[in-house]
């Protein structure tokens, strides 16, 4: 699938569900927490952000990772680590 076809709604009934992240050293499964939609603008229409949350003992770096999606199989995904929270290590990957 095109990155740029994907939209807020392809994720939205996936929060509070588990995404998997491949990493080297194994899987990372996050929490998907949030599906924040952006200012819409003239290079996508539809931009947003997803908020994940992975566990504490495997931080991850900045970087591209494939993500599996459910029904769009492997996306290559740019993500930025947020910082802690009560649960976890949060991460932000923005669609923009």
């Amino acid at each position: 699938m095109q990155l740029d076809a994907l939209k807020p709604e392809d994720f939205e009934s996936l929060i509070g569900g588990v995404l998997v992240l491949e990493v080297p050293g194994g899987p990372v499964e996050c929490e998907l927490t949030n599906v924040r939609r952006l200012t819409p603008h003239v290079v996508r229409a539809h931009p947003f952000a997803l908020i994940l949350r992975g566990p504490r003992s495997r931080p991850l770096a900045q970087g591209t990772y494939p993500l599996r999606h459910p029904q769009h199989g492997r996306l290559d995904l740019f993500v930025v680590p947020v910082g802690p929270d009560q649960a976890g290590l949060c991460y932000e990957i923005t669609f923009n």
